[in-house]
């Protein structure tokens, strides 16, 4: 066999390329270049615990006297991360790793060959590694002068890290095509992790559900359908959905406890799945709670006791038990405007409306109001949100804007790179504070997801982020693994939209290559 004299299989330290984000990810916060805009720096001794330890539970054996027999193992949590950063002194102003870092600040890692290195978004073919929310807690000096020699300063910071996970390539395939003749309105993945001591194996991303729409009136009309996948995307299977008309509009299908959800019409359709095989069984119609004047287009689930929709005219519905129906929150009281989109974190729950509407909860949906402020010059209906966090929010607008606060919805900021986007923002969605994701479709239309891993100060939507991007129309909703393992949330997104044609939907499946 000839040697290939010209291989390069093997990652080196030389196809890497460091970056930082003083006080963290966010889009408000400046990505500074290893050895330019900030000072050289390498990073070493990174430790990644996965467990704290794992500890044997022994118990007397019931067949052999004096011996044991172990019945389990008990894990305890394991320690954030650590590493070590070596800086060195560049001349031209004082080293910023002398002074207090004081707030976290995030480092990336570009790693690839054939590629520009200096470039944030595209300088990389392998993957980036993102160091998260490091916090600075010693530094070390070094040696400062010597008397028969003349070497490099080197200053050395230990820190602790939130998370290390690794940003990669998502390439995209359209799944369930030949059992989708209409837009695919919604997706969601399952919330079952297991190593397969509780049920089948799955790290998040093996159960996927999606409902497609009615269509419409016509002879004979055609009832929305789900269609979920218990592998992966490997195969999907469709089902109907009991009780639900040939004509009824659906807009929104969530995961609430061991239920599947499909909003409706002036109504809602649950079906309990199973626990072992992830497959939804038949579903039961609730319309308790509902009102005409006030039909719920989508829902936020804070918890299986927790689950909130908003609707037209203002209104806001809550139920504590999803078998039972819903209670009103508010019927028009605060805006007679419709409201689209909801979402939430922790105690914080936003609500985007039309002509520019926010409401905002902060008392987990105990209570509702306007916001403080709302985006300023914006006419267009608001048809995303996304909560990061209780002060740091995400909205969309119809008209192609992309808008965050930082401060709760006392002041917004056109995101500086979506600035000249035209068309609408469909969807809204975060791993954490670093990776986000939204969907846009221009007027022509053609869809686009768009991308970042630091928080949206850049955003890509191409190569190397984005691979094997079909054309669409419009891609209605997108969804993320709810993974234990931020590395697979990060890396996997499902998206539902409208086809190429105007009338077909598409379901799109983007996984990072693992080797």
């Amino acid at each position: 066999m000839t040697q290939n004299i010209n291989a390069d299989e093997i990652g080196m330290t030389q196809h890497r390329r460091n970056f930082l984000q003083y006080n963290g990810a966010g889009p408000h916060n400046e990505i500074k270049y290893a050895g330019q805009d900030a000072g050289y720096f390498v990073i070493d001794s990174v430790t990644v615990p996965e467990l704290g330890g794992v500890e044997p539970q022994w118990v007397p054996d019931p067949i052999r006297p004096r011996q044991y027999k172990l019945a389990g193992r008990a894990l305890t949590p394991a320690d954030l991360a650590s590493a070590s950063f070596m800086f060195l002194e560049k001349h031209g102003g004082i080293p910023r790793q002398l002074q207090k870092f004081g707030c976290k600040f995030n480092a990336y890692e570009n790693v690839g060959v054939c590629a520009d290195l200096t470039d944030f978004v595209g300088g990389w073919s392998d993957y980036v590694l993102v160091y998260s929310g490091a916090i600075v807690t010693d530094k070390d000096f070094g040696t400062r002068s010597e008397f028969d020699a003349d070497t490099k300063i080197q200053d050395t910071i230990s820190v602790t890290l939130a998370e290390v996970y690794p940003i990669g390539a998502l390439g995209f395939g359209e799944f369930a095509g030949s059992g989708i003749d209409r837009q695919v309105v919604d997706v969601v993945y399952g919330n079952k992790n297991s190593c397969g001591d509780c049920g089948i194996e799955n790290d998040g991303t093996l159960t996927i559900y999606a409902i497609s729409q009615t269509s419409g009136a016509g002879s004979p009309g055609l009832p929305a359908e789900v269609h979920y996948s218990v592998n992966g995307g490997q195969s999907f299977t469709q089902t109907s959905i009991d009780g639900i008309g040939a004509t009824e509009s659906v807009f929104a299908i969530d995961i609430v406890g061991e239920y599947l959800v499909v909003l409706g019409a002036d109504a809602y359709y649950y079906a309990r799945i199973d626990s072992d095989t992830g497959v939804p069984g038949t579903f039961t119609k609730v319309t308790t709670g509902f009102l005409a004047a006030g039909s719920p287009v989508d829902l936020y689930v804070a918890s299986a006791r927790e689950i909130f929709f908003c609707g037209d005219g203002g209104y806001i519905y809550k139920s504590t038990n999803i078998t039972n129906g819903v209670s009103v929150l508010s019927a028009g009281d605060i805006t007679t405007n419709d409201l689209n989109r909801i979402h939430g974190n922790e105690t914080t729950i936003v609500i985007a409306g039309d002509t520019n509407t926010i409401l905002v909860s902060t008392n987990r949906g105990a209570t509702f109001g306007l916001a403080t402020d709302t985006p300023d010059g914006v006419t267009a209906n608001l048809q995303a949100v996304c909560v990061i966090s209780n002060r740091k929010w995400f909205v969309g607008s119809a008209a192609g804007g992309l808008y965050y606060t930082l401060n709760g919805g006392k002041t917004w900021t056109l995101n500086p790179y979506a600035y000249s986007l035209t068309g609408q923002i469909t969807d809204i969605v975060a791993v954490n504070e670093d990776v986000i994701f939204f969907g846009h479709a221009s007027s022509t239309p053609t869809a686009t997801l768009f991308s970042t891993w630091n928080g949206g100060r850049d955003w890509a939507y191409d190569r190397p982020r984005i691979v094997n991007w079909p054309v669409f129309d419009v891609p209605n909703r997108l969804a993320i693994p709810q993974a234990a393992d931020v590395s697979i949330a990060a890396n996997n997104v499902a998206v539902a939209g409208l086809g190429g044609n105007g009338t077909d939907g598409i379901l799109l499946l983007g996984v990072a290559t693992r080797i």
